[in-house]
């Protein structure tokens, strides 16, 4: 059975695990690094990868960034400005002696759902990540996974949501629903300030109407760029990711926006998608960066037998 050591790396850390191709975990872990200069990160995460080289078949990393996921080829890296049209799997690759395929975090928490979750099956779909600080997205066309001309397709987070530019913060989808969105239309709602999402959870338990009207003022832009995205893509479902995510409450609020968006628009020409939650949650990124290593395994071969 074949094992993969598989990477996440993220502002200021990367969390590893060692995951076998039916998807046990054999092992986890987290090593903190910084983003500022490559050898900060690469200098720990090679030594961590050499540490299990003998144990694994390859090495499968997701990032944020634009990012070529056949070639492992780097385009930008998000956050991690020195990542800028680079080779990045054949670096990592160079150093290790062991295959490395990478790619995008969010489209990795995609093909966990289109691998093994909520998006399996489903011909046409939409995965959105609701992140600390963004949008990260991915979209499924006739099965796939769609890359696009230059390897963004999903790239929600600067989608515009007013033409006129009226809406300040709220005029970009990142910044409008983000997790600092929420607890903006909390605050606008109510008063409270710094929510974070633990805490609006919890208040949302309670029964605290003037965060649920903030949860909803929420959703409720949330609804619009989905019904934007529906409009181009024609999806069959919608899978909501992140954090908040793992709130029941807001999945079904978020559903009940979407609902009010579709239903009550004065054109009924647009498909409604079904609304659900990503299945793995916390380890989404995890279970993809296994799906996309022996997807592209897979075709790599296919092309060496050609």
């Amino acid at each position: 059975m074949e094992k993969y050591i598989v990477l996440d790396i993220a502002r200021s850390h990367v969390s590893y695990a060692i995951v076998t191709e039916d998807l046990d975990f054999l092992e986890k872990g987290r090593i903190n690094t910084d983003y500022h200069e490559k050898k900060d990160l690469f200098d720990p995460m090679i030594e961590l990868i050499r540490r299990y080289k003998d144990e694994v078949n390859g090495v499968s990393i997701t990032m944020p960034g634009v990012i070529d996921r056949e070639t492992g080829f780097a385009y930008s890296g998000g956050m991690y400005n020195w990542v800028r049209n680079m080779d990045y799997a054949g670096e990592v690759s160079k150093r290790v002696d062991l295959p490395v395929v990478i790619c995008n975090d969010a489209k990795a928490a995609c093909m966990a759902e289109l691998g093994y979750g909520n998006l399996k099956g489903i011909r046409n779909g939409l995965m959105v990540m609701i992140l600390n600080t963004g949008i990260g997205g991915a979209v499924v066309a006739d099965g796939k996974l769609l890359n696009g001309e230059h390897f963004a397709a999903g790239e929600f987070s600067y989608m515009r949501g007013d033409y006129k530019e009226r809406d300040g913060v709220n005029d970009m989808f990142a910044l409008a629903n983000n997790l600092d969105g929420l607890s903006r239309c909390i605050e606008e709602e109510s008063g409270k300030k710094n929510m974070n999402a633990m805490r609006i959870f919890a208040k949302l338990q309670m029964g605290d109407e003037a965060v649920l009207a903030g949860v909803r003022k929420y959703c409720d832009m949330l609804a619009t760029y989905i019904y934007n995205m529906q409009c181009i893509v024609d999806s069959r479902r919608v899978v909501i990711g992140g954090s908040i995510a793992d709130e029941k409450m807001i999945i079904d609020l978020i559903r009940e926006a979407v609902d009010r968006k579709f239903d009550n628009f004065s054109y009924q020409n647009i498909f409604k998608p079904e609304i659900m939650e990503c299945c793995f949650h916390s380890n989404a990124r995890m279970y993809g960066a296994v799906y996309n290593y022996r997807e592209v395994m897979k075709n790599r071969k296919a092309k060496e037998s050609e």
